[in-house]
């Protein structure tokens, strides 16, 4: 089966709330409450919202002191730049933006510019400003707080009438000045599909076979060890948590009679976590184990766990967040050793089966099948934000690079991606005869940072669980 590159719509794109639907504040809802629009996008012309009603009352709209665009209104409810008013030709439809006062000369106190109209002359701001209330003078406008995200992948700094955005360490400004790439090697997916894991380049889309099992094995969850370059993965026909070391080919039983589905690697602390929805436990091993015939793992979590799913870690802040998909639905947050356990997300989820960090903004994403949705919130459980996405059917496990959301579709076969902010450019990266199930982007390189297991194990004899 060749690669294929698939552009999906996204027409069908809106946001959702938990049980009712709501607006960010730099968005309006939609007349029928089945979405919302971007400010900017309000009586532009087009209609975003499926009822048009975004183009409703455009008339009054663009009077209003404060907007951001410098418009005109024409009679029949759609908005003119302002630059356009006079000039000669009619630019509206109905011809409103022409005759009249047009010829009477500005000689109000504008702060920045002043343009004729039928109505007579009238004061305008130039980019990075919106007229006052008074409808004289200027204020600039902060990009940073009014667009959020969506002025910089990372960080924004405003500034008057202009705002510049800059980059974490290990990342760097692209030419457009607002998205941020990671430094040195290229980013690469890690995909298990059947009984393989694939390797494909996130940005030359460059595909490898970095391992192949037996036909008849499948490759369930998987995880990558950035300091020995291991991969590790959840065999379902053994039950049993193998590895591969990818520099020497050698292979190897962590751990059997498991059943998990999802493993998590602690590569600072050098310890492998795993869920057990049945058991409804969290639970945890060295990385350096050998399969001897009797288990060696410890239990880090048990007792009102509602069928742990998804598993996530942050092992530079001694942190793990997991997915719970029984008879109430939730985010979860603990320490790694299992202690300071508490709600993350408790409302609005049905079934979150794919969960993903993104470091660099501090939020948590997620998939919910049950609800064909993305979301995310910070890390702290506030500033959530849910999009409806009509391809999301039966997400598997995800991951986010740069300013992209990735995951695995098991109906479709196919691992696909998507604007992690906005939910647009939805495309298919690849379709397999397969489908495909863990799902991992490595960073090449680990940071030069430690926390309390990872010198000397922490003093432990045997298993070291990081506390922060």
């Amino acid at each position: 089966v060749c690669s294929a590159r698939v552009d999906i719509r996204s027409g069908d794109l809106y946001w959702l709330a938990f049980l009712h639907l709501s607006c960010s504040r730099t968005h309006v809802l939609c007349r029928d409450g089945t979405g919302c629009v971007a400010q900017e996008y309000l009586c532009d012309g087009e209609k975003d919202c499926a009822d048009g009603s975004d183009e409703d009352g455009c008339t009054q709209l663009c009077n209003t002191p404060g907007r951001s665009h410098s418009s005109y209104p024409c009679g029949l409810g759609s908005c003119l730049n302002a630059s356009l008013v006079c000039n000669g030709r009619q630019d509206c439809a109905d011809g409103s933006d022409e005759g009249g006062n047009c010829s009477v000369p500005c000689q109000r106190s504008c702060t920045h510019l002043c343009y004729p109209s039928p109505q007579g002359p009238r004061c305008w701001c130039g980019p990075g400003y919106r007229l006052a209330e008074d409808g004289l003078s200027c204020m600039d406008i902060d990009e940073c707080m009014e667009w959020g995200k969506g002025a910089c992948s990372q960080t924004c700094h405003n500034a008057p009438g202009s705002y510049s955005c800059g980059c974490l360490p290990g990342y760097l400004l692209e030419p457009d000045g607002h998205i941020c790439k990671l430094t040195g090697p290229e980013p690469k997916l890690l995909v298990a599909v059947q009984s393989e894991v694939l390797s494909y380049g996130l940005r030359s889309g460059h595909e490898e076979l970095v391992l192949a099992t037996d036909k008849d094995r499948v490759v369930f969850s998987l995880d990558y060890d950035l300091e020995e370059r291991k991969v590790f993965w959840m065999d379902l026909a053994t039950e049993s948590i193998r590895w591969q070391d990818l520099d020497s080919g050698k292979k190897g039983t962590l751990v059997k009679g498991v059943r998990s589905d999802c493993i998590a690697v602690d590569w600072l602390g050098r310890n492998l976590y795993w869920t057990d929805g049945a058991a409804g436990q969290v639970l945890a091993t060295r990385l350096g184990a050998a399969w001897q015939g009797i288990p060696e793992y410890t239990v880090v979590m048990d007792g009102d766990l509602d069928q742990p799913h998804s598993l996530v870690l942050q092992p530079l802040a001694g942190l793990m967040y997991w997915s719970e998909v029984g008879s109430h639905a939730r985010l979860m947050e603990a320490s790694m050793d299992g202690s300071r356990r508490h709600v993350l997300l408790a409302q609005g989820l049905g079934w979150p089966t794919a969960l993903a960090l993104d470091l660099p903004t501090q939020r948590i994403f997620w998939l919910d099948e049950k609800l064909g949705s993305v979301g995310s919130a910070h890390l702290d459980g506030s500033s959530v934000k849910v999009l409806k996405l009509r391809w999301i059917r039966s997400p598997f496990a995800a991951a986010v690079c740069e300013g992209q959301l990735y995951w695995s579709e098991r109906k479709t076969w196919s691992v696909q991606q998507v604007d992690k902010a906005s939910g647009k450019n939805a495309t298919v990266l690849f379709k397999r005869r397969g489908q495909p199930h863990g799902l991992r982007v490595p960073t090449w390189g680990a940071p030069n940072r430690t926390n309390g297991c990872a010198k000397s194990n922490g003093g432990c004899a045997q298993l070291c669980l990081p506390n922060p």
